[in-house]
C-alpha cells in the first residue's frame, strides 16, 4: 500500500507534467518556461525542477523511470524469456499510446531536444534489451539485431497508433493497443526464430 507521502508525490509529479503539457499544446515548447509550468501546477520553481530537471523530461514523464523498471526485470533473470517480459512491461505501461502520444511526437519532430531525448530513451531500452538477449542467446550480435527490430517495432507501433487516433480522434482501445504491440513482439520474435535457425 503506498504511504500518504508518496502519493502526494505522485499527485505534484502528474500536476505538473499535465501543467506543461499543456502549456507545450497551448503556447509551444519553445514560448513555455518552468516559471509558467510551476504557477499552472501551482508548486514553486524549485519543485518542478526537483521532479523534471529539463522541459524534455516532462514530455515523457516516468519513461525513465519505465526503462529503469524494464532493465531491473530483465536483470532479474526473466522466466518467461526476454521478448514476453518485454511485452508484459508494454502492457503495463499506463497512457503510453493514448492522445497525448500525438503531442509527443509533434514535440519530438519539431524540437530537437525533445527528438534527442525521445531516441535517447529508446536507445536506453533496445541497450537492456539487447543485453538480456545476449545472455538468452549466448551472442552480442543476434541480440542487437533482435532488440533492435523490436524498438523498430515499437516505433511503427506508436506512429500507427498517433495516425489511428488523428484520424478517430480517440484513444485506441486495450484490444487496438493490444494488436499493434503483439504485432511488433510477432516482428521481433520471427528474426530470433530466423536467428536461431542459422
Amino acid at each position: 500500500m503506498t504511504g500518504l507521502r508518496e502519493r502526494k508525490k505522485q499527485a505534484t509529479r502528474l500536476a505538473i507534467r499535465d501543467a506543461g503539457m499543456r502549456l507545450f499544446a497551448e503556447r509551444g515548447f519553445a514560448k513555455t518556461t518552468m516559471d509558467q509550468i510551476a504557477e499552472a501546477a501551482d508548486v514553486s520553481r524549485a519543485t518542478v525542477f526537483t521532479y523534471f530537471p529539463t522541459k524534455e523530461e516532462i514530455v515523457f514523464g516516468d519513461a525513465g523511470l519505465a526503462v529503469a523498471a524494464l532493465g531491473g526485470a530483465l536483470a532479474d533473470g526473466a522466466e518467461a524469456g526476454t521478448i514476453a517480459t518485454v511485452r508484459g512491461w508494454l502492457g503495463e505501461l499506463e497512457g503510453w499510446i493514448e492522445p497525448e502520444l500525438v503531442l509527443q511526437l509533434r514535440l519530438a519532430r519539431e524540437v530537437p531536444d525533445v527528438g534527442a531525448r525521445r531516441l535517447a530513451l529508446y536507445g536506453a531500452i533496445e541497450g537492456v534489451v539487447a543485453d538480456a538477449l545476449e545472455t538468452e542467446l549466448g551472442e552480442r550480435l543476434p541480440a542487437q539485431l533482435a532488440a533492435a527490430a523490436l524498438l523498430a517495432g515499437m516505433r511503427i507501433t506508436e506512429e500507427t497508433a498517433v495516425a489511428r487516433i488523428e484520424r478517430s480522434e480517440r484513444a485506441l482501445s486495450p484490444e487496438e493497443t493490444d494488436a499493434l504491440l503483439d504485432d511488433a513482439v510477432r516482428f521481433a520474435e520471427a528474426g530470433i526464430a530466423a536467428l536461431r535457425a542459422r
